[in-house]
């Protein structure tokens, strides 16, 4: 169901350019702090499953969040991310 929903949202968005994947729940609210400090917009797809979760994991490795922009944005974003 949520590759489903994943993949309607990104026939119709416009952030279509991949620019950035990460594993790590921390390393995902850098890249969301960073992305929001340039005022740029982005859009996340993930294979969180949120059916079942207790609240607690033993780390905070194995959902995968992918970042997306609009083609335009692609070298702000990037500069923006790896800036830090």
């Amino acid at each position: 169901m949520n590759f489903l929903v994943n993949w309607i949202d990104y026939l119709i968005s416009s952030k279509k350019t991949l620019i950035y994947t990460t594993f790590s729940l921390e390393e995902y609210y850098k890249v969301v702090s960073s992305l929001k400090s340039a005022s740029i917009k982005y859009r996340v797809a993930s294979n969180v499953h949120l059916s079942g979760n207790t609240g607690v994991t033993s780390n905070n490795y194995g959902n995968e969040y992918k970042f997306y922009v609009k083609k335009e944005d692609k070298h702000r974003a990037m500069d923006a991310i790896h800036s830090n």
